[in-house]
This record gives C-alpha cells, structure tokens and sequence, in this order.
C-alpha cells in the first residue's frame, strides 16, 4: 500500500506519460503500461522499468500522481475520482486504437480498477488487461485502519507491515517532507474502501502477490477474480510487498504475455 517515495523530476513530466516515442501506427509498436504508484510513492519507482523493460513489446510509462515527485507542488487529491480523472486525462493523450495495459501496485491496483470501470462506464477503449500488484480487491477488508493513527504510529505500523523501509526512521527530517502525502494517501483509500460497491470489469485481470507480503498476502490475491467477467489469471512472487520491484523481469515478462494474450484477443 504504502512506501517512501523517490523523486526524479527530470524524466517524469506532469501528467504527460514518460515513454519513447510510438509508432505511428499504435499496434505496429510496443504496448504501453501506465504504471501507478503505490500510496505515497512517486512515479520514479518505475523509471527503471521504463529505461530498460527486457521486452521489446512494451513501452513503460509511469504516471505521476499530484503531491509527489514531478508534481510536488501540488496538492495531493482528496478522493479517488480526482485521481481517476488525472488517469483518464493521461490515457487521452494517446492515439485511439492503440492498446494499452494498467498496472497498479497497492493503491496503484485501486486506481487502476477505478479507471477500468470509468473506461467502461464511459464507452471508451478498455486496457488488454489490468494488472493488479501487492494488492486486495475492493470490497475486502483493508488491512488497518492506517488514517487514524499518529505520525509516528504510522511510520512504525508501515515499517512492520513491510510497506516503508526501516531504515526511513533514522530521516526525521525526510519523514516530515513525506507525511503529508502518505497520510492523504491512506485517508483517500480508507474512505474509498468505505464507500466503493465493486462491480465486474469487461477487461482480463491479472493479480500478482508476494508471498511474503504482510499487507496483500496470497490469500487476498484470488480474490481479483470476482472484479472480472473475462480472463482472470493470478500468480504468487517470492518476495514481500514490494516483489514487483524485487522480481522485476518475472513481472515484466507477465506483463508481456497479457500484451501477446491481448492482441491475439483483438485480432492484432
């Protein structure tokens, strides 16, 4: 759900994704991931997956969230659609028939289905797949009531979670830069998880967990098959709640087959 963010504000543009440049053609070129962050991470975490993806048939584009990295100025949003709209502004930049996956890790995963089901309530083009990473699916129950707890509870409570590095408690200074963007991210989720009636996607699901994740473990992972009415395959990582980082190329080389499953899907 939750880590410290890193910041390189010369490679992620606001709210304009960071990706080569496509074909002409959409799908004569590589595929596109948006990558969402998880709460309070930045969309710098996933540079090294764009920089170098190992797959050919993917262009990585990490999409930055207001009140962090690029867009640190800002403040960070409220509620989950003020989010989803800055999604579906981002997806607007692309040419129209070409595909596209949604990748979110933790609060990533509830943006990213949140935007899947705008998509589809709107009548716009859906993602080949929506990858789901170190999450639960909506309507389970969240893992702590995070939001209520004092600054220095929450770092400790994150740090034993496994979502924040311990060694962030040494950096007051930086933990009180941070704050306030992961406490409006935990109170966002907390209210979103109250208040959200899941519904069933017309697009497939991948959900991928760690199998040492505190905070999504492998029971929670199968629970994504309830959110689709398509393909729904799920798989368990070694690693804690940041295994997609910790496995990279095994994710990548998952998100590659949901491209190929894709294409074979529309006939590409």
């Amino acid at each position: 759900m939750t880590g410290w963010p890193a910041t390189m504000p010369d490679e992620v543009a606001r709210w304009t994704p960071w990706h080569r440049d496509a074909e002409p053609n959409g799908r004569s070129g590589p595929v596109r991931v948006y990558c969402l962050p998880h709460a309070g991470g930045s969309a710098s975490v996933y540079l090294p997956w764009a920089r170098e993806t190992g797959q050919p048939d993917l262009a990585v584009v990490p999409v930055e969230l207001p009140g962090r990295g690029t867009r640190l100025a800002e403040p960070p949003a409220a509620a989950m659609d003020e989010v989803v709209d800055g999604v579906l502004a981002v997806l607007a930049s692309r040419q129209a028939d070409e595909p596209f996956i949604l990748l979110g890790h933790s609060m990533g995963a509830r943006i990213g289905y949140e935007t899947a089901r705008r998509l589809a309530a709107e009548g716009r083009p859906l993602p080949l797949s929506l990858v789901v990473t170190g999450a639960r699916a909506p309507g389970t129950p969240d893992v702590a009531r995070l939001h209520d707890l004092t600054d220095d509870d929450l770092m400790e409570r994150l740090v034993e979670l496994g979502g924040t590095p311990a060694e962030v408690l040494e950096f007051r200074d930086l933990m009180r830069m941070a704050l306030p963007v992961l406490r409006a991210d935990v109170t966002l989720l907390a209210e979103y998880n109250e208040r959200t009636r899941p519904t069933v996607l017309p697009c497939p699901v991948l959900a991928l967990g760690g199998d040492a994740d505190l905070m999504a473990g492998p029971e929670w992972i199968t629970g994504w098959r309830s959110t689709t009415a398509a393909r729904f395959r799920h798989r368990i990582l070694p690693g804690d709640h940041f295994f997609p980082h910790q496995q990279r190329s095994e994710v990548l080389a998952e998100l590659a087959a949901e491209a190929r499953a894709g294409l074979e899907a529309l006939g590409a």
